[in-house]
């Protein structure tokens, strides 16, 4: 009797089973395969290198950062805005610097003064004001000579007191030296400025003026311009901010001309030897075959450097190094945008036969 309770349990327990298993088989849905909005990229050669490439402008990525730490006083363009080499992109604030370029240049100006003023003497009215003061000293030398002649001798005569006769020939001895004291400043202003004093003159109008156009200059590097014809790619940097001259920060704008556009192609060192530039080059959107760039091949840079684009498949090596070859794509192609990535194929160069 208790072997046919237990047939029975098990015989309830299998029905069971059977049972959620025919329901849930019963409640499922078949869903189709779904498919992938565009199919991958493949190659179109035989045989060829596979890469990824950058886009970038022909100039390449021009980044702009601020030369000093100050605030920002106002930005000049807009992203998008085509812009002229010298053209203003964005100034920092630089009121106290233009307030010590005005010190400057009025100290520089005084110097200047200072120094045409002396290499400018002698001047015609102060010859002849000397000239005029050595007549006068001459006549009065003269009559003091006369005075004390005339007296000379007779002091022992009784005729002449010898106090008058040493008045007269102290006054004749005065009159002698402002002689030769006029006579020496007629020929000093007549030879003009000493040379040593001319060449401190000279000197100080040459430290005022390196003093003034370093301020200058600081004043200068306070309105950023661009180096190139070029267009505004990206700003990081508004009004009021406070704008670093770390080069390790954010670019404060990039620029760049995109007028052509280059595609900078990361091929992989050990695909390099089979790289061949005169070999055609293929592009293509990432992940969509449909939209196929013919590439023209510009330079290589012959130098290899460290992977950093990357493009996710599970065969791909990440701890090499890359030779970077720059294409350009056809003229007035406007389907593509700098920055974007892309999938790339170039012919390979033949293996030499065994």
């Amino acid at each position: 009797m208790n072997r046919s309770y237990f047939k029975w349990i098990a015989l309830l327990a299998a029905l069971s089973v059977l049972l959620v298993a025919l329901f849930m088989s019963s409640g499922e849905k078949k869903q189709a395969p779904t498919k992938d909005v565009a199919p991958r990229a493949f190659s179109p050669f035989e045989t060829s290198i596979s890469a990824v490439g950058i886009v970038e402008p022909s100039s390449e990525n021009i980044f702009i950062s601020s030369p000093m730490n100050r605030i920002v006083d106002h930005v000049d363009v807009k992203v998008g805005q085509k812009v002229k080499e010298g053209q203003v992109l964005f100034q920092l604030e630089s009121k106290e610097l233009e307030s010590d370029l005005l010190t400057r240049r009025i100290a520089y100006e005084n110097a200047l003064a200072n120094l045409q003023k002396l290499e400018a003497l002698p001047r015609k009215e102060d010859v002849v004001s000397a000239e005029a003061a050595l007549a006068a000293a001459q006549i009065n030398a003269k009559d003091a000579e006369s005075q004390f002649n005339r007296v000379n001798g007779l002091q022992n005569s009784g005729a002449m007191s010898q106090e008058e006769v040493a008045r007269r020939k102290f006054a004749y001895e005065q009159a002698a030296a402002k002689l030769l004291q006029t006579e020496a400043d007629v020929e000093k202003i007549r030879a003009g400025t000493w040379p040593p004093d001319l060449k401190i003159a000279r000197l100080k109008a040459a430290e005022d003026k390196a003093l003034m156009q370093k301020i200058e200059r600081e004043v200068e590097r306070t309105i950023i311009r661009s180096p190139i014809d070029a267009t505004v790619l990206q700003i990081k940097i508004h009004e009021g901010e406070f704008a670093p001259s770390d080069p390790s920060r954010t670019p404060a704008m990039i620029i760049g001309n995109i007028d052509q556009l280059h595609l900078r192609v990361n091929i992989n060192q050990f695909d390099a030897s089979f790289f061949d530039p005169s070999e055609p080059a293929v592009a293509y959107l990432q992940g969509n075959a449909h939209v196929q760039f013919p590439l023209k091949f510009v330079h290589v840079e012959p130098y290899f450097v460290a992977k950093q684009n990357l493009n996710n498949d599970l065969t791909e090596k990440v701890d090499t190094r890359v030779l970077q070859a720059i294409y350009s794509f056809p003229e007035g192609e406007n389907r593509i945008f700098v920055g974007q990535q892309m999938d790339v194929f170039i012919k390979a160069k033949a293996l030499p036969k065994e």
